[in-house]
């Protein structure tokens, strides 16, 4: 029989659930969904029962009820502590003395020498957290008042006097950054997670720390109540100096979620340490440790992150949240570092920076077959290296895209992403706008682009500024707004908008690319020169959408020979077969110049191309002095636009 924490005072569910964890305790694979399926309950139900107790997750409640047998064990028995680690379900011995140490705040070893204090046997029968450090006795006693006030009303003045003698206590004697409550149910749910740092020393290890900032923001954002920024948005404040106040004003949340990754000790242990912060106050509303083996917890210690936040938020979650939030997209954990690897290098935008993520998404998907984030994550580099930076031709990036897509529904026909990453590339590369008509509001993450280029700029627009909540710093959003009121010859609050980010993003590629762009439109040609200046001499890539613009504009300034070599340089790379569209951009160069027949020729090779860029024909500006023409809208009902053109 073992030896757990129950208690009488306990509600009853709880002393059920401590019954089925005593039998079940040396089984390392008994988790919680294990528990609630035992219980007989949902999993959603289970968490809101134990949140209620105590103010745990469901994981963290295991885990800590196998630490408190082990402490006993420890206490009493004769057993190496190797052998209570199994006994009470830990998986290695190292992570189980990484836990009893955070939890108790001394290691295993000790704990038959302290036993024998008689301090030690008063504190243990106070308190089931014995010798915790003072923080963590608050935060202790802090949670049995929240349980105390549901179940015991009567006893809670009693437990705030104790409350508020510990914390003044605390407070007079440490250094320590006090603990705040956990957040009310009233304040507004939204939390920005920034890029946690890497304090390795190690700049190899980059990866994990980025990997863990993405995991804990895709899985909060299974969330629905919860507005979380996305990763693409929050990378920029990796190396900034601004405060959480100015962040969370800049990105328009009430929480700050920050921290650091570094090595732990020997071998694989890690170690993050997590702040979460009340933005507008500056106040720090909870701090953690969370140390384990990368290898063999990374997706526990995800779990317990997110958990923990969900219950300092106070926020109610059902059972698909919660399955969502405890998924193991792998067991291979070095697909899964390979995989992370990857996404690090793709983060980067460029071409080098694609080439070696398809190599390691490659890598991921051969160690494990039925790991469906690589094919997708792959397919969408294929698509984009296939629309823009000539790695491919666009008919094989295609071919490549699709299969691995199909591939990545056949293996999990519930993951959502790989069927509308399928969409898109069905409307990118095989013009199929009658899929895209269907499901591009609700389903496509071209919806925006969708709407701007079949002529929809109020609904573009609309749909900006709602995606703008969520998203106040994605680079695609701010550039694509500007475009739309450029188009809808709002010209003077487009280029204010652009002014506005020029600075902040101004070593961003996709930035300095599209914006160019919207300032070529709206005729400020010296903008765009800038920008794209600073793309040529930022980055080694020469697309066809960036030489195009640097043509017309040097053409602009009367720069003709300037202007013959970057046109030189986009028809190499159409002789080459190069993507990205050459014909497309050259047909718009000479668009733009007034050259309307060296324009159609191009445009006509564009299409017997079957080029990316031509389902842009019915609303690109440059080609506006085009559509009387018979060929353009000859073109135009080849292409397969659900709508007629636009009236001569």
């Amino acid at each position: 029989m073992t030896m757990g924490a129950n208690t009488i005072n306990d509600p009853a569910i709880i002393q059920k659930l401590r019954a089925i964890l005593d039998a079940n305790l040396g089984n390392e694979g008994f988790g919680v969904k294990e528990l609630a399926r035992e219980a007989g309950l949902s999993r959603s139900s289970l968490h809101r029962k134990v949140h209620a107790y105590n103010g745990n997750s469901t994981s963290q409640f295991i885990r800590e009820y196998r630490l408190q047998n082990a402490l006993k064990m420890l206490q009493e028995g004769e057993e190496t502590v190797s052998e209570i680690a199994y006994n009470v379900g830990f998986s290695s011995p190292t992570y189980f003395n990484t836990c009893f140490k955070e939890y108790y705040g001394y290691p295993p070893g000790e704990a038959k020498i302290r036993a024998d204090s008689a301090e030690q046997e008063t504190d243990q029968t106070l308190n089931p957290y014995p010798l915790v450090r003072t923080k963590d006795r608050i935060t202790y006693l802090n949670r049995r008042l929240k349980r105390t006030k549901r179940w015991m009303a009567v006893l809670a003045i009693g437990i705030v006097v104790t409350i508020a003698w510990a914390a003044s206590y605390y407070i007079n004697t440490s250094e320590d950054t006090a603990v705040t409550n956990s957040v009310e149910l009233s304040e507004i749910k939204s939390i920005a997670v920034l890029p946690f740092i890497n304090l390795s020393g190690d700049p190899d290890l980059e990866y994990r720390s980025e990997g863990m900032t993405e995991a804990v923001i895709t899985r909060l954002g299974f969330i629905e109540n919860l507005k979380v920024i996305p990763f693409t948005s929050v990378r920029k404040y990796k190396s900034s100096d601004n405060d959480a106040p100015s962040i969370a004003k800049e990105l328009g949340v009430q929480y700050i979620f920050q921290g650091s990754f570094q090595l732990s000790g020997d071998g694989d242990l890690v170690k993050f340490t997590l702040h979460l912060i009340n933005g507008p106050s500056n106040t720090n509303v909870s701090s953690e440790d969370y140390i384990g083996a990368w290898n063999e917890d990374i997706f526990s210690m995800q779990t317990a992150v997110v958990e923990d936040l969900i219950s300092q938020l106070n926020i109610e979650i059902d059972n698909k949240e919660l399955l969502a939030i405890e998924r193991v997209p792998t067991e291979n954990r070095e697909a899964y570092n390979t995989w992370l690897q990857g996404k690090y290098q793709a983060f980067k935008y460029t071409k080098n920076g694609m080439e070696n993520a398809i190599l390691l998404y490659e890598e991921a998907i051969r160690l494990d077959p039925n790991f469906v984030e690589p094919y997708v994550d792959l397919a969408q580099l294929y698509l984009l290296a296939g629309a823009s930076w000539g790695i491919y031709t666009e008919s094989e990036a295609w071919i490549m895209a699709k299969e691995l897509l199909l591939k990545a529904i056949e293996v999990d026909d519930t993951y959502q992403e790989a069927k509308e990453v399928l969409n898109d590339g069905l409307y990118l590369y095989e013009w199929d706008f009658e899929t895209m008509e269907k499901n591009y509001q609700t389903a496509s993450n071209l919806k925006i682009t969708y709407c701007l280029q079949t002529g929809r700029y109020e609904e573009a627009l609309a749909l900006n500024e709602q995606l703008h909540i969520e998203y106040p710093n994605s680079v695609f959003l701010i550039t694509s707004k500007a475009l739309t009121l450029s188009s809808l010859n709002k010209s003077e609050e487009a280029f204010k908008i652009l002014k506005s980010s020029d600075k902040l993003y101004s070593d961003h590629i996709m930035y300095l690319r599209i914006a160019s762009r919207a300032y070529f439109y709206m005729k400020e040609y010296e903008s765009a020169y800038n920008h794209l200046n600073k793309f040529i001499q930022t980055f080694p890539e020469r697309p066809p959408t960036v030489l195009w613009i640097l043509a017309a504009c040097e053409y602009q300034k009367g720069n003709l020979e300037a202007a013959k070599k970057y046109i030189a340089e986009i028809e190499n790379k159409y002789e080459e077969g190069a993507s990205g569209s050459p014909a497309w951009f050259l047909a718009l160069y000479y668009a733009s110049i007034g050259d309307y027949e060296q324009a159609f020729e191009w445009l006509q090779n564009s299409y017997d191309r079957h080029e990316v860029e031509m389902i842009w024909l019915r609303e690109e500006p440059p080609l506006k002095p085009l559509r009387s023409d018979p060929r353009y809208v000859e073109l135009y009902h080849k292409v397969g636009f659900p709508m007629p053109p636009h009236p001569n």
